[in-house]
């Protein structure tokens, strides 16, 4: 450790300097561009704050941070070492130009707790008490050279302050919300995030519809009069999921793209992180072997537990206006087959995704889950089962029935 600095009691003070210098460590060119590394680094520094440092192991680590199951084998595999070396470097890279200069963060060899140094004001490691100036006279006629350039580098100094002080206010104002550590593993500045939109097939009277309603009971249309169209339109969950996501991305400065669900391959998934957005083939595909998954049996759309058989929702394949409710599902993947993050909104209709939508754009709404869920939910994968009322053809209040967190 070098002798200009020094570890301190951690306040609250220092606590907001810590984390505001820890976000600009993330976002430096030694620590951008890698996930983990930057994963690794919060991680470590959260726990610490947290009072948990020195519970920090190689399978914390593992587990919490890179997903790996709780039968974790430290002895041969080398994923944490390794990181930990990387983070160290770049550490040391991030420092050397220029960054840490009121305080930096150091991840000693052979363990994982970091340690905090501040850089003091004075050679006692305390800042001087403050002292009033004495009051002077009003000087008359011209303000002599020396005295004015005390004036102009008291202003540029004054100016100065406010320049380093704004960020660290803007990050005061506005903490991280359980909202922004959902959205954190989608956010990258070398690709953007790929939206999909599930498409629906529907039947075009041709060449006059009108002659055919009212429908009549027992009528027949011929077949030669009806077009299929596919392809062609999304329903309201999924174009209100689509403008609220990219709402979502684009305030936090990631671009992103667009796609139909038909015109996406699983070639796509693998070039950029993604959300699905309503039932298709690729988001039953990617939650298939989950715990939580939605099919349909006969004339029924479930929602099964694979864990517990004698449990699942269900409303009815055929919809009437009778029905009152519905159930949609969540899944945030960190790494899913695709090598990319997935985030897969799917209702049993419309409706429902839409209610699921609203659940991930509300901070009050996901506040609830985040708040309940396991410590760390941020840096793991986790499937939420929520249940909506149903209005006409809107969604209304939501509740969450079941959540998986691993």
């Amino acid at each position: 450790m070098s002798a200009l600095h020094t570890v301190v009691p951690i306040g609250d003070k220092e606590r907001v300097l810590l984390l505001a210098h820890l976000e600009s460590v993330l976002e430096s060119p030694a620590f951008a561009g890698s996930r983990r590394r930057q994963d690794f680094l919060r991680y470590v520094v959260q726990e610490t704050l947290a009072g948990r440092g020195a519970t920090i192991k190689e399978t914390n680590i593992a587990v919490d941070v890179f997903g790996r199951s709780n039968d974790f084998d430290a002895q041969t595999a080398s994923i944490v070492r390794v990181t930990a070396a990387e983070v160290r470097k770049r550490l040391a890279q991030a420092y050397d130009a220029g960054l840490g200069r009121e305080v930096r963060i150091e991840l000693p060899l052979g363990g994982y707790q970091p340690a905090f140094h501040f850089l003091p004001t004075r050679e006692d490691g305390h800042a001087p008490a403050a002292r009033p100036l004495p009051e002077t006279p009003a000087p008359t006629g011209i303000v002599p050279n020396r005295r004015r350039a005390r004036w102009r580098i008291a202003a540029i100094a004054v100016f100065a302050t406010i320049a380093i002080s704004a960020p660290l206010a803007l990050r005061w104002a506005h903490p991280t919300s359980s909202i922004d550590l959902f959205w954190r593993p989608f956010l990258s500045p070398d690709r953007p995030v790929l939206i999909t939109l599930a498409t629906s097939s529907n039947l075009l009277y041709m060449p006059n519809f009108e002659k055919w309603t009212p429908f009549q009971p027992g009528g027949m249309i011929p077949t030669a009069e009806l077009h299929v169209l596919t392809a062609t339109y999304v329903g309201s969950g999924g174009a209100l999921g689509a403008a609220l996501f990219a709402e979502q991305l684009a305030t936090r400065g990631q671009r992103f793209s667009l796609k139909f669900g038909s015109d996406m391959s699983f070639a796509d998934l693998k070039q950029s992180p993604a959300i699905l957005i309503g039932t298709t083939r690729w988001t039953q595909e990617l939650t298939r072997s989950l715990r939580f998954h939605i099919q349909i049996v006969g004339n029924q759309v479930k929602m099964v537990d694979a864990q517990q058989a004698d449990r699942d929702w269900v409303i009815p394949l055929r919809q009437t206006p009778e029905l009152s409710e519905g159930y949609s599902l969540v899944t945030r993947l960190l790494r899913s087959e695709s090598g990319h993050a997935v985030l897969i909104v799917a209702g049993m209709d419309a409706r429902n995704t839409q209610a699921a939508v609203e659940f991930l754009s509300r901070d009050s709404s996901f506040d609830l889950f985040a708040k309940s869920a396991p410590r760390g939910w941020e840096t793991k994968n986790f499937q939420v089962v929520l249940r909506n009322t149903i209005h006409g053809n809107s969604a209304g209040s939501l509740a969450v029935m079941a959540s998986h967190v691993w």
